[in-house]
């Protein structure tokens, strides 16, 4: 009857129907502090950061400072003489001041700091240049103006090439000739001319002996230059001459500028120019 059914029904006290299963995790829960503390040590620098950002607990984690010194002594192990002798990691506010991951944020920004410089401002296509040639007795050999960008450039250094060959232009037999080199500004819109003496100096004809037993030798000189800004390497230009025969015909005319015995690169060149001509 109706009774009997009820009294089925009922469950017995005591008596489990079923095992109780085990609650799973939320997914939006946090792992356990112990395998927060666990995985640390097998993260760089960039994950460990970022793991910081998660939440209160990861902060606390990954920005311990025995992470942060392992990381500091295997990349940037000179930055621990600057650590405080007191090395109490507090600062004046009693929280962590963390040491060990601000030398390792500053030293890992001096890399990023360290960019390369910023193209000229100054074009070849804006740059021309001025030759004038002297013999000893003061006479003028050779002039010729050539723009920079019609001037053979050597290899990307800031040395070009003018080939003087069929001018017939001899500077004789004296004890040196003279060389002058000028650099303009030319081709800048709204920009009013403007020229930088690069060299006055003269170059000793004993020098023009023949290469190897042939025909043509070579001589040149070399001016200092001023440093731009504060100081810096020493700059020179230098002009160097090929001629040949007994009456020293002018074949090739070269010029740069230089430092530390080394041509620069164009771009320091114009780099240069433009301290002077901007």
């Amino acid at each position: 009857d109706g009774s009997v059914s009820r009294a089925r029904k009922r469950p017995r006290i005591g008596v489990s129907a079923e095992p109780a299963r085990p609650t799973a995790p939320m997914l939006g829960s946090e792992p356990p502090w112990l395998v927060l503390r666990l995985v640390g040590p097998f993260l760089d620098a960039e994950s460990l950061a970022a793991a910081s950002c998660v939440s209160t607990a990861c902060r606390e984690a990954f920005t311990a400072e025995d992470l942060w010194s392992k990381l500091l002594r295997s990349q940037y192990p000179s930055a621990l003489g600057l650590l405080p002798m007191q090395g109490n990691g507090d600062d004046a506010s009693g929280r962590s001041s963390s040491p060990y991951r601000r030398l390792f944020a500053l030293f890992r920004s001096a890399s990023a700091r360290r960019r390369a410089l910023p193209p000229p401002r100054l074009a070849l296509d804006d740059v021309t240049f001025a030759i004038d040639i002297f013999a000893a007795s003061g006479e003028n050999t050779l002039s010729f103006v050539v723009a920079a960008r019609d001037a053979i450039a050597k290899t990307g250094r800031f040395q070009f090439e003018v080939d003087l060959t069929g001018r017939n232009a001899a500077v004789g037999r004296g004890e040196f000739w003279s060389v002058r080199w000028t650099a303009l500004r030319a081709g800048l819109i709204g920009f009013a001319p403007l020229a930088v003496e690069m060299m006055d100096a003269k170059a000793p004809a004993a020098r023009a002996r023949a290469l190897f037993g042939g025909a043509t030798g070579e001589t040149w000189a070399t001016g200092c230059l001023p440093a731009p800004g504060c100081g810096g390497a020493t700059v020179e230009a230098e002009v160097v001459f090929e001629v040949s025969s007994e009456e020293r015909l002018l074949e090739k005319v070269r010029f740069g500028v230089m430092a530390q015995c080394r041509y620069v690169s164009i771009d320091d060149g114009l780099r240069y120019l433009q301290h002077f001509l901007l």
